[in-house]
C-alpha cells in the first residue's frame, strides 16, 4: 500500500469513530435522580428508567420524562359540613408527588400525567385531598375536628392514599392550619366551657374558703395549744439555761483562777530566764568591753615588739654583714683602689656641692692685658685648682688619684712604680711609712 493510501484509510477510520461517539453521545439518555424517563415507541409497551442511564432506539423510540420533585398544595375548604350540621371553614397544607417506582403507581402517573404541566397536576391532587377532607370533617364534630387537629390529617391522608395511588401520587404531609366556622358554633361553646370553667372556679373557691375556715380555725385552736405548751417548754428550757450558765460560770470562773495563776507562775518563770540572759549578756558585754581588748592588746604589743626586735636583729645582722664584707674588700690590696674609684664620684660630688652652697660667683669677667694669654692662663689656673684639689685630697684622706689612676693604666711597670703605689696608699691602706 502506497503512502497516500494509508493516510486516507487513518482519516476514514478516525471520521468513522468520531460517528460512532456522536451517534451513541446523541442515543445515550442519562436519567436524573429527580426524575423519571419513558422510551416510547415500541411495537409493546413502554420501558421507563429511574436514575442512571439508558439507550434511545433510533428512528424506533421517543424519550419523555416526568419530574419527581415534590408539589405543595393550598388545600381550602369552605362551608364543609360537620357532624350536627355545623359548617366549617378549614386552610390546610399538603406537599405531593409522583409515585417513584412501579410499585408506588409509577405506571398510572405515566398514564395520567405524562405531558401534563404541573398546574394540572396540582389540580387533580387538590381536588381529590378537598372532597377527602369534607368527607373526614362529615364524621366528626367541631369540637373534635378543632381538638384533634393531626388527628384529621392523619385521616385524611389515610383517606386518600387509595385515591392518589390510583392516580400515581404519593402525598407527603398535610397539616390543617386553620379551622373555623360561621354561625359562632365554636364561639359558643368556647363561652360555655369559659362559664362552666368560671361556676367551677366559684363553687372551688367558696369551697376553699370553707375549707380554709375549718383550717384556720383548727389551725388557731392548735396554735394556742402550742403556745402553751411552748411557754411551758420556754419555761423549762429557761430554767435549764440558767442552771448550764450557773454551772458554766462556776466551771470558768475555776478556770480563769487556774489559768490566772498558771499565768502568773509561767512570768515568773519568764522572767527567771530573762534575768538569768539579761546577766549573762552582761557578763559577755563586760568581757567584750573589757578583757578581750585588753588580751587584743597585749598580744598586740607582743606581737609588735617581737616584729620590732626581729627587724632591728635583721638589720643588725645584715649591717654586720655588709661591714665585714667592706672590712674583707678593703683588705684585699686589689679591690680597694676599685673602691676608693667607685668612691671618688661621691666624694667629688659632695665637695662640688659644698663649693656651690658656700661660694657664689654671680659673674666671672677675664681681663686681657694686650698680650693674649688671658684665657691660657685662667684654664691654668683651673687645672691647677683641680690639681690642688686632687693634692689635698691626698693629704686628707691619703688617697693619690692620679698614682692610682697610673697605676691602673700602666700595669707591668717597675719595681719603681709599685713602691710608688705602695707608698701612695697612705694611711688608708695601712702600709705607708
Amino acid at each position: 500500500m502506497t503512502p497516500g493510501t494509508i493516510g486516507i484509510a487513518l482519516a476514514l477510520a478516525i471520521v468513522g469513530i468520531l460517528a460512532i461517539i456522536i451517534f451513541i453521545r446523541a442515543h445515550v439518555v442519562v436519567c436524573a435522580p429527580n426524575e423519571a424517563v419513558i422510551f416510547s415507541g415500541r411495537k409493546k409497551g413502554y420501558r421507563i428508567i429511574r436514575g442512571g442511564r439508558g439507550f434511545r432506539r433510533p428512528l424506533i423510540e421517543t424519550v419523555s420524562r416526568i419530574s419527581l420533585n415534590t408539589i405543595p398544595i393550598e388545600v381550602t375548604v369552605k362551608k364543609a359540613l360537620s357532624a350536627g350540621m355545623i359548617p366549617l371553614d378549614v386552610d390546610g397544607m399538603a406537599t405531593v408527588k409522583i409515585a417513584g417506582d412501579p410499585d408506588g403507581g409509577l405506571d398510572h402517573a405515566v398514564e395520567r400525567f405524562l405531558g401534563r404541566t404541573q398546574h394540572e397536576i396540582q389540580t387533580v391532587a387538590k381536588q381529590t385531598l378537598e372532597g377527602s377532607l369534607r368527607g373526614v370533617l362529615a364524621t366528626r364534630t367541631p369540637e373534635e375536628a378543632n381538638a384533634e387537629r393531626l388527628g384529621v390529617g392523619d385521616a385524611v391522608a389515610e383517606s386518600v392514599r387509595q385515591d392518589f395511588s390510583q392516580l400515581g401520587l404519593v402525598l407527603d404531609t398535610f397539616k390543617i392550619q386553620h379551622l373555623s366556622d360561621t354561625e359562632g358554633y365554636l364561639d359558643a361553646i368556647g363561652r360555655k366551657r369559659s362559664a362552666a370553667v368560671r361556676r367551677d372556679a366559684k363553687v372551688a373557691e367558696a369551697r376553699a374558703d370553707a375549707e380554709a375556715r375549718d383550717v384556720a380555725a383548727s389551725a388557731k385552736r392548735d396554735a394556742v395549744v402550742a403556745e402553751t405548751s411552748a411557754e411551758e417548754a420556754i419555761v423549762d428550757a429557761e430554767h435549764g439555761v440558767r442552771m448550764r450558765r450557773a454551772e458554766r460560770a462556776a466551771a470558768s470562773n475555776q478556770a480563769e483562777q487556774v489559768a490566772e495563776v498558771a499565768k502568773r507562775m509561767a512570768r515568773i518563770e519568764e522572767e527567771r530566764k530573762l534575768e538569768e540572759i539579761r546577766v549573762a549578756r552582761n557578763e559577755l558585754r563586760e568581757k567584750a568591753n573589757t578583757v578581750v581588748p585588753a588580751e587584743a592588746s597585749s598580744q598586740a604589743r607582743a606581737l609588735t615588739s617581737q616584729g620590732e626586735a626581729s627587724r632591728i636583729r635583721e638589720n643588725g645582722k645584715a649591717t654586720a654583714d655588709a661591714l665585714a664584707e667592706i672590712k674583707a674588700q678593703w683588705d684585699d690590696d686589689t679591690t680597694r683602689e676599685i673602691m676608693l674609684l667607685q668612691m671618688l664620684p661621691q666624694i667629688i660630688d659632695k665637695v662640688t656641692h659644698v663649693l656651690h652652697d658656700n661660694l657664689h660667683v654671680e659673674r666671672l669677667t677675664v681681663v686681657d692685658n694686650g698680650t693674649g694669654g688671658a684665657v691660657p692662663n685662667h684654664v691654668r689656673g683651673l687645672t691647677g685648682s683641680i690639681a690642688a684639689f686632687l693634692e689635698q685630697l691626698k693629704t686628707s684622706t691619703g688617697v693619690d688619684v692620679p698614682a692610682i689612676l697610673r697605676g691602673n693604666a700602666g700595669e707591668g711597670d717597675d719595681d719603681e712604680g709599685g713602691a710608688k703605689r705602695s707608698s701612695a696608699r697612705g694611711p688608708l691602706g695601712h702600709k705607708g711609712h
